[in-house]
């Protein structure tokens, strides 16, 4: 399977900002056999920049060139704070069954018919600001972890949050919390 994982957050920052060991690690990650669980995604943002509850998404989807198939998930990821103030987003229980079904075909495609099926597996962050907004310095941070038991990994570092706000506003994103 041709599968493009995508971080969204990479896209809005330099490549400074991102850890090209730690993107190595995860471009081994396959969505075909993670377990949903262990999927998790981090966020340290500065004062004055938020996530709203809706503004985490997991897709996974796939198709097959050769039958003509078709299907994705599109799973919005529930929301924890940790105890360090970071944001933590994971699928959540309720949506872990679909993930799997989906996971299982796909895998089915891929060992059918790895040069007919291309997927998409990303997590898109949308952040906007609170209040006057961040620091014009102010950075911000993403780390991602693909199993239970394995620590977050740092993929994005200090990247500057007016940079991020910048691109998303660009693509259409509004730039202050409603």
């Amino acid at each position: 399977m041709r599968l493009t994982s995508i971080l969204a957050a990479l896209s809005l920052v330099g490549c400074g900002s991102v850890n090209p060991g730690n993107m190595l690690a995860l471009s081994q990650l396959s969505p075909l056999t993670a377990d949903p669980s262990g999927i998790r995604a981090g966020i340290d943002l500065p004062v004055g920049v938020t996530i709203p509850p809706d503004g985490a998404v997991l897709t996974f989807a796939a198709t097959r060139s050769d039958t003509g198939q078709a299907d994705m998930g599109v799973f919005e990821l529930e929301r924890l704070e940790t105890a360090q103030g970071m944001l933590l987003f994971r699928l959540a229980p309720e949506d872990r069954a679909e993930y799997i079904r989906l996971r299982d075909m796909f895998d089915a495609w891929e060992t059918e018919a790895p040069r007919a099926t291309n997927g998409t597996f990303s997590i898109a962050v949308a952040a906007c600001k609170t209040g006057s907004g961040p620091d014009s310095e102010a950075t911000f941070s993403v780390y991602v972890a693909t199993a239970a038991d394995a620590p977050l990994a740092v993929v994005v570092e200090d990247a500057p949050i007016g940079e991020a706000l910048e691109a998303a506003r660009n693509a259409g994103a509004s730039a202050l919390c409603d």
